[in-house]
């Protein structure tokens, strides 16, 4: 895949040209950023006259017209000298519904790299820059990847500092030093204002019990705190100079008019509205190696269940008193094709059933209620809860207690 970018010293009308700057970052700031887990740069292939150029972009629909495109996120570690793969992340978006879902692969997954036997997934990068890595991707999940983004560590540094640095509650005290990286981190709890170099340094911090899967929670309370920070008029206004870093750091074939739809669809839903979840694996000493053992019957659900959108999550929440009716609500839902995450009581009593959709998108609440045969429908945007849709029985429907 080839990447492109803006740089077109022969368009003329220069208020025209920083109007469309304003709508290429917030696509880039608002959505892209989030989906890749650490940042994306703004860019455009050719001249004006040149094959796939600026004004021809703007002529093809987004996506070029597919109902889903796949869009893997690459962040590189080049500090011992190898460039692997340190963020992986897939993300599935359906342009006409307006569904986004996002799948971490932790980087040391244990996978087929074509051609080169079984290694850790982040040393397909290393072994053969963004086309093994999209190779390998999709070996692994069985569906191929349509664009792809790439970032180095020092470009998600400028893109931290260009945006003035970000507000993250740091959740426990963070040391790790390794010389032969140059890699320092040193981070006391609580919440602060972290600058680049800081904030690379949380989300690269697995040195505890966690590892590599609390590393990727990380990455979460990151991009949430780099969406806050560039909504910020002031980092409006600086345009410009933030489109200079993007451009410099990331290297993506994402067009103009793909860009255009991932800001219209951040718009609608926000960042919390995309359902990201990370691949379940098991952490193993194999051949002396710490790697991430897959499931291969785990991997194909979550597949199917995240990037194929085959699956809709609910959380049941009991709000009577009356026993085993969260179990039996569940067991309509399920029966209806729903996956389970919890079944639990709700805090507190509720005469109607409540049923919150934590996506940006109603009509999946709407289908529930629909299968319930009741329920107010209402919005709380929720990234962390791993349910699309939390369902809060009511008195309404004891009736339904088997």
């Amino acid at each position: 895949m080839s990447s492109v970018t803006i740089n077109q010293p022969g368009l003329s009308r220069p208020r025209r040209l920083a109007f469309q700057w304003w709508w290429l970052i917030w696509a880039v700031a608002v959505i892209c950023i989030f989906l890749c887990g650490i940042g994306l740069g703004i860019v455009s292939s050719g001249g004006p006259g040149g094959q796939g150029g600026w004004f021809s972009q703007f002529l093809s629909p987004p996506f070029s017209g597919a109902d889903r495109v796949t869009i893997l996120a690459v962040g590189t570690d080049n500090s011992s000298g190898r460039g692997l793969a340190d963020t992986i992340i897939v993300a599935a978006v359906y342009p006409r519904t307006g569904e986004i879902s996002a799948l971490s692969i932790p980087r040391d997954s244990r996978v087929e790299v074509p051609g080169m036997g079984v290694r850790r997934i982040n040393s397909s990068h290393a072994l053969g820059g963004m086309p093994m890595t999209i190779e390998t991707v999709e070996l692994l999940l069985g569906m191929p990847i349509d664009r792809s983004i790439e970032i180095s560590v020092p470009g998600i540094v400028q893109l931290v500092d260009a945006i003035g640095g970000v507000d993250i509650d740091v959740e426990k005290r963070m040391y790790y030093r390794d010389r032969s990286q140059h890699l320092t981190i040193d981070l006391q709890p609580g919440l602060q204002h972290l600058d680049g170099e800081q904030a690379m340094g949380y989300v690269r911090f697995r040195h505890d019990a966690t590892g590599d899967l609390g590393r990727m929670e990380r990455q979460r309370h990151f991009l949430r705190a780099v969406i806050t920070q560039l909504m910020k008029p002031g980092n409006v206004a600086q345009f410009r100079k933030l489109a200079e870093v993007f451009v410099k750091t990331v290297k993506t074939d994402l067009n103009i008019p793909d860009l255009m739809s991932l800001k219209r669809l951040a718009e609608q839903g926000g960042p919390d509205a995309i359902r990201a979840t990370s691949l379940p694996g098991e952490p193993k000493m194999i051949g002396g190696q710490s790697m991430i053992e897959l499931n291969p019957d785990q991997v194909r659900e979550t597949v199917n269940q995240v990037l194929r959108g085959q699956g809709l999550s609910v959380q049941v929440l009991n709000g009577t008193d009356v026993n085993g009716l969260g179990a039996s609500v569940a067991a309509t839902l399920e029966e209806a094709g729903c996956d389970i995450t919890e079944i639990d009581n709700a805090q507190g009593r509720t005469e109607q059933t409540l049923v919150v959709d934590h996506r940006g998108r109603a009509r999946r609440a709407e289908r529930v209620a629909d299968w319930l045969g009741r329920g107010v429908v209402s919005a709380q945007p929720d990234g962390n809860n791993p349910a699309d849709v939390t369902v809060i029985i009511g008195r309404d429907l004891a009736g339904q207690a088997k």
